[in-house]
């Protein structure tokens, strides 16, 4: 139910973020930022984000298209269990690494000045899940892989949330047909989880320079 309510709460935003600039405001009190980025950020006024010294990463769901899972209804369910598992992991080493990077204490459990960070990974389009690196049984696409990536950030105590990136990372169309791999595949989607990261980071520090001056 909880990730149901977050994907009725993420469409609104969505919304709003494509909207123009009148509509900056989210169902759920946020306001759309400035960003130097092709992302959506979007934040609490009036939060004081240098109260954040912490952060405690929450488990992460990974979602593929229902479009995806028709397609490949052969997929076994350990197969899809692992994947979700390898995507949400690799994530999660990105965010750890990049808010560690910016001075914060990343722990298990919230507290004072803990900043809760909830990642999603949605609508995880992999076009060749299946693709080898055998020679004899190369898998070519024309059509790069996509997904969606909000990262929610509450406060820990009150779980009243204070800020919202969304990175839709869009299918990139190539001119010629490109070798595809596990390898790769899994190459395409660290890249999305270190920009995201990043892009967080980066949003977490303007909203605590902002704050303190």
């Amino acid at each position: 139910m909880r990730l149901a309510r977050i994907a009725a709460s993420l469409w609104v935003t969505l919304a709003v973020a494509q909207a123009p600039l009148a509509q900056e405001v989210t169902e759920d009190g946020l306001v759309r930022v400035p960003s130097s980025r092709k992302v959506g950020v979007f934040r609490a006024p009036q939060i004081p984000f240098s109260q954040f010294n912490r952060v405690v990463i929450a488990p992460i769901p990974v979602v593929f298209r229902k479009a995806w899972l028709r397609e490949h209804y052969d997929l076994k369910e350990d197969r899809l269990s692992r994947m979700q598992g390898e995507l949400a992991s690799a994530f999660r080493e990105e965010l750890e690494s990049e808010l560690a990077n910016a001075g914060y204490q990343v722990v298990e459990s919230a507290g004072p000045g803990t900043l809760r960070v909830e990642p999603y990974v949605l609508n995880v389009n992999i076009v060749a899940p299946d693709a080898s690196s055998e020679q004899r049984a190369h898998t070519y696409t024309r059509t790069g892989n996509s997904m969606k990536l909000v990262v929610e950030l509450r406060d820990a105590s009150s779980e009243v949330i204070v800020g919202r990136i969304i990175n839709l990372v869009q299918p990139q169309e190539f001119g010629v047909s490109q070798f595809a791999s596990k390898v790769s595949n899994y190459g395409d989607a660290r890249v999305a989880f270190s920009n995201t990261a990043r892009y967080t980071r980066e949003a977490l520090n303007v909203a605590k320079v902002e704050r303190e001056d």
